[in-house]
Parts: structure tokens; C-alpha cells; sequence
């Protein structure tokens, strides 16, 4: 039971961390902490998690999230939602996850061009992405 398939149609995984199963109690915050809402975990990953709300719950794009009975908040970035399913990708994993991709620039004293600006590289989109935006479409 899942609110999104677990494979593309050619057969490849979606995810880019394995996701385990679980059942616990979390908690949304936001608004400085002054508005929360109640929600289920029912996947997990390095990367982000599935939750379960009430449909009629408005979800901020960013928020704090609260699993179980840790004290800790992860923030945390609305990917979709549909119906009573959220997808919930961490914030804090991937800046984490954009440095490790980035070197870092090196500056050379005697040199006289700028390395600190770099050439921008496009990069295609997933498939999965793409399907569900009919404009980049061809």
C-alpha cells in the first residue's frame, strides 16, 4: 500500500535512499512552533518520509518534523500530496547531500580569472518527473 508506485514503468527504483516501513506518531511544526499537527510516519529514509494527515489539513511547504518520542525537530520540505498521503523530503540532509556533490573552488593568488563563478551544467530530469509535467513534454 503506497500512495506513489515504488517503480517506474521500465522496472528502476524512484527513490534515491531505500525506504524501511514503519508506524509511529510524528508531529508537524510550524508557524514559530505555534501551530502543530498530528500525523502517522509510515516510510522512512535517509532522504525524506511518507506521512499520513488528515485530508483536510493544510501543509506549509517547510515545516519542523517531530518523530516519535525524540526531542529533536528535522526540517523538512513538502514534496507532494494526495489525499491523506504527504511526501516529505528532509532539509537537513540535502544541503548535507549539495555540498558533497559541489568541490570546492580553489582561488589561486597569481591567477587572474575568476574561479569562484562556475558554468552552469543543465541536467535532465527524471523520468518520473517529467511524466508529471506535460509541458517540458516534446
Amino acid at each position: 500500500m503506497g500512495a506513489l508506485p515504488e517503480l517506474e514503468p521500465d522496472g528502476s527504483e524512484r527513490r534515491v535512499a531505500p525506504r524501511m516501513r514503519t508506524l509511529k506518531r510524528a508531529k508537524i511544526i510550524f508557524n514559530g512552533g505555534f501551530s502543530t499537527f498530528d500525523c502517522i510516519l509510515r516510510n522512512i529514509s535517509a532522504t525524506g518520509a511518507l506521512l499520513t494527515i488528515d485530508e483536510a489539513a493544510h501543509l506549509p511547504k517547510e515545516f519542523q518534523i517531530r518523530i516519535g518520542e525524540e526531542r529533536d525537530e528535522r526540517p523538512a520540505k513538502l514534496v507532494y500530496r494526495r489525499g491523506m498521503f504527504a511526501g516529505i523530503r528532509f532539509l537537513d540532509i540535502a544541503a548535507e547531500a549539495d555540498e558533497e556533490r559541489s568541490p570546492p573552488v580553489r582561488h589561486d593568488a597569481g591567477d587572474s580569472t575568476d574561479r569562484g563563478i562556475r558554468r552552469i551544467e543543465p541536467e535532465n530530469l527524471p523520468r518520473s518527473l517529467v511524466r508529471l509535467m506535460p509541458w517540458t513534454l516534446r
